[in-house]
């Protein structure tokens, strides 16, 4: 393998590993995404059959034979399809197209009805497999699970920005917050609604949240996919595995390929990870924050006023003469409230100019980096194909 070969394979990898597997040349669900989740699709396959194929009515030894026949089909559909297109039995396939994903959703399904006329389970296995196959393809075809990684990993390298915009931020959030920290309601709120409830009020705030990044992230993308001229990109593609590429470039490039939709998606929910993450940690940060003073300076008999009757303590200590509690309520009330700050720090990371300045200028820095490596590589791809 040549050097570009291999700077080409590490710069796919490199895409993978940043959450962006759309900038792959010629990137394709057939060969791409199904190959991947084939061996785990055929594992669910084996796994309902067996599961599906006894049947109450049938006696343990009928149930027995009809299951390893069940079995004894799927493995003979996996190795027929091998051989009708020339390849070892059991190899796995390098290629999955809708008869391969039709398979897994019919033979499962009808493994039942045939057993014993299912149809309810039958049909019931038909959905969960469909559905199963939406998770599966958007997991992997947009890299989720490496996507999340790469998020996690910048948010936590943001840690200590999160902590000075904690500084800076929590004066503005705290306005609102303390303020209906020390009053009855949020306390009321949390010794009258279970769990379930808050948790379902903390996520309506991240739904809200969420739908807020949504319509912001068009003018984003917008933003970061701006044409730069070519010095500049071969400048920002040098500090990636992209820069071994670069000796492939000619004198004038061809014009960087604008981003397909798929891709323009791709770039879309990495910008959202991001800065979902981000505002995870500030949600976490203010719910320990709105704990560890409530525990301080929301003493016992307080809280008994404020609900009027015994409060659900959890833990009690003493410290400095004085005694300290951990309610239920305490720590919905912050939670509640923690949800409540998640979404006006959401807002504000969005809209105003010096919260991005300060959080997202590094991640819109690196997913230019990555725009960069993608005209890089894109246009020596291109002309590949071109010379062949």
């Amino acid at each position: 393998m040549s050097k570009n070969d291999r700077a080409a394979l590490e710069t796919e990898h490199w895409f993978v590993q940043r959450g962006l597997p759309h900038f792959i040349f010629d990137y394709s669900a057939t060969r791409d995404v199904w190959t991947r989740a084939a061996p785990v699709l055929a594992l669910i396959a084996l796994a309902e059959v067996v599961a599906n194929a006894p049947n109450a009515d049938f006696a343990p030894w009928v149930s027995a034979l009809v299951t390893a026949g069940a079995f004894a089909l799927v493995v003979a559909i996996w190795a027929a399809a091998n051989r009708l297109r020339g390849r070892p039995t059991f190899a796995r396939p390098t290629d999955v197209g809708p008869v391969e994903v039709a398979l897994f959703v019919l033979v499962p399904a009808l493994v039942p009805v045939a057993s014993g006329g299912q149809w309810r389970s039958g049909v019931v296995t038909a959905i969960a497999n469909l559905l199963l196959l939406a998770i599966i393809y958007l997991a992997t075809s947009y890299g989720i699970v490496p996507m999340t990684r790469w998020a996690v990993g910048h948010g936590a390298r943001e840690l200590r920005s999160v902590s000075g915009v904690l500084v800076r931020a929590l004066p503005l959030l705290l306005l609102v917050v303390i303020v209906v920290f020390y009053t009855t309601e949020p306390f009321q709120i949390g010794h009258e609604l279970r769990w379930p409830l808050i948790a379902i009020a903390v996520g309506f705030f991240l739904l809200v949240a969420t739908l807020f990044a949504a319509i912001r992230v068009p003018r984003q993308v917008g933003a970061l996919s701006d044409g730069d001229a070519w010095g500049a990109l071969r400048s920002r593609a040098a500090g990636t595995p992209a820069g071994g590429l670069c000796d492939e470039l000619p004198a004038r490039p061809q014009p960087v390929p604008a981003l397909s939709k798929r891709e323009w998606a791709n770039v879309g929910l990495v910008v959202m990870a991001s800065e979902a993450i981000l505002v995870l940690l500030v949600g976490l940060a203010m719910f320990g924050f709105l704990v560890v003073l409530g525990v301080l300076t929301v003493p016992l008999d307080l809280t008994r006023t404020w609900l009027g009757e015994q409060p659900d303590v959890l833990v009690q200590f003493t410290l400095f003469g004085s005694e300290l509690v951990l309610t239920n309520e305490l720590l919905k009330a912050a939670a509640f409230l923690a949800g409540f700050a998640a979404l006006q720090f959401t807002v504000s990371l969005l809209s105003d100019s010096a919260y991005q300045d300060e959080f997202l200028d590094e991640l819109h820095d690196e997913l230019r980096d990555s725009l960069a490596a993608r005209a890089v590589y894109l246009n020596v791809m291109i002309r590949r194909r071109a010379k062949r």
